[in-house]
Parts: structure tokens; sequence; C-alpha cells
């Protein structure tokens, strides 16, 4: 005997469709219950995600296509600007003065004539002598030992070529040596001498005492 055909043979036309559907979706309903909601959910949320993905790739602005009727006004950052672009703001007040600096090292200074006599000077310093030619001493009122001493040509009427200028503390310390007036370190002695530094002779000269 022939084995009968299966109920979906047997129905024909819509009859047989409807069967097929129902079949088809109890299958459906088997497979959705073999997963719990939390996976359905991250499936759900993976679809999503990767939805907004692609709508974020479709949605990119192409280049320089942002102007200035597409910006509002205090929308944007100094980080939004390249370095130079944003132009300095008005210069502020001037801060407050700053304690004052350490005072300096004393100095005196004279200019002295080729005749020995002080023409202008800063203060405190007297002539002492002139022992002779191209020699002079000068009191500066205090030690003058282990300071800077400077002596330079001067020009007060004397406009004459000479040789060299040279200072030296009284005293006869190492610094310098014996004088005949005045032979202590108070006292500074100035030599002046000839263009071609052959003798001492008269010329008119600075000299200063620093510290």
């Amino acid at each position: 005997m022939a084995p009968s055909p299966k109920r979906s043979e047997q129905l024909g036309g819509e009859n047989g469709r409807f069967v097929q559907y129902q079949k088809g979706g109890s299958r459906m309903r088997r497979l959705a219950e073999r997963f719990s909601p939390a996976t359905v959910l991250s499936c759900i949320a993976l679809f999503v995600a990767l939805g907004g993905t692609s709508i974020a790739a479709v949605s990119a602005l192409p280049r320089n296509s942002v102007g200035t009727a597409q910006v509002r006004n205090g929308s944007l950052l100094r980080a939004d600007f390249k370095k130079g672009q944003i132009p300095a703001g008005p210069r502020g007040p001037a801060g407050p003065a700053g304690p004052a600096g350490p005072a300096g090292p004393a100095s005196k200074w004279a200019l002295v004539s080729p005749n020995g006599s002080i023409v202008v000077q800063s203060g405190g310093i007297t002539a002492t002598a002139k022992p002779g030619a191209g020699q002079y001493i000068l009191d500066f009122g205090s030690s003058v030992a282990g300071k800077l001493i400077i002596a330079s040509s001067g020009r007060a009427s004397d406009a004459e070529f000479r040789g060299m200028v040279s200072a030296a503390p009284c005293g006869g310390t190492v610094e310098g040596s014996v004088c005949p007036v005045g032979n202590d370190t108070n006292h500074v002695q100035v030599i002046t001498n000839n263009p071609g530094e052959t003798v001492r002779e008269d010329h008119a000269f600075y000299v200063a005492v620093v510290g």
C-alpha cells in the first residue's frame, strides 16, 4: 500500500501557502525562544550602533565647506584657531615697580690740569702736591688700597701729544710706591710723560677710584 502524501502536499493553492507560512512562523518562534531577552537587547544595541556610525560617515562634511554663514557667533574657542590667527589684544597696564636694587660701588673722580689744580671732581678730593714735572699727588680722603684706580689723558687746556699716564696709591704698598709727600694709602700719585715716554712732562689727566 503506497504511503499517503504529506499534509502540505495534499493542500494546494492559497490553503497550501497558508499552512507553509504557519510552519515557518512556528520555526521562527522556536528560534526566538532559544535566546534570552538580554541577548536580544544586545543585538538591537549593536544594530543601532552600526547604523549610527554609518550615518556619521555619510554626514561628514567636505573640506572647507563651513564658512562664516554656518558658524554661530561666540561658538568658536581659541583652540579652533591656528597660532597667530587671533590678533593680540591691547597692552595691559604696567605692573608695580619692583624693589630697588643694591647700591653699586662708590667712586670718586677728578679732572686735573697740567699745573696740578683740580678742574672738576665728584667731591672729597684735594690736590696735595706737585713734587716735580709730570708728578701729581691727590688726597682722596680715605684709603684707596685694594680699590680700582683708573687714569687717562685729559684735555683741560692741554691738546698736546703726550705719553702714558699711570696712577697708584702712596704708602709704600705692593700696589704703589713711596711718595715724597702724603705717603699713605689715602693719597694717589699720578705720573704723566712726554710723547716719547723718555721723561716726565706736565699734562692734564683724569683719575678715578672705584670701590
